[in-house]
């Protein structure tokens, strides 16, 4: 849900301070954000539905991405598993870069 400043109208952005969670404005105004209990529970299993299907869900703040799981070597660790997705890392007529997570040491590479 969306809120804003009652200050300046401005959009209030989620913020982590010491563990507590808070609404954050630009100007200064800021509260600590409620969790929604129904909310919170919708989320929760959308992650478990999700880790059920061999998926895994990374968050940052409210991004939610989904990585599939791949069969690849770890040229770290050697694991064979690792979660894999693409961006656009250089100019629009270029291909795309593919990026690879190992699952056992997390060690991060790509490939152009």
């Amino acid at each position: 849900m969306i809120q804003f400043c009652p200050k300046c109208d401005g959009l209030l952005r989620k913020q982590v301070i010491n563990g507590k969670v808070y609404l954050e404005c630009k100007c200064g105004y800021k509260i600590e954000a409620k969790e929604d209990k129904e909310n919170l529970k919708k989320r929760v299993q959308r992650k478990k539905e999700s880790l059920e299907k061999n998926l895994i869900i990374v968050t940052q703040e409210d991004k939610i991405s989904i990585h599939p799981k791949v069969i690849r070597t770890c040229p770290k660790c050697g694991h064979e598993e690792a979660e894999t997705w693409q961006e656009q890392t250089r100019s629009a007529d270029e291909p795309s870069t593919h990026f690879f997570r190992c699952l056992k040491c997390r060690y991060t590479w790509r490939e152009y």
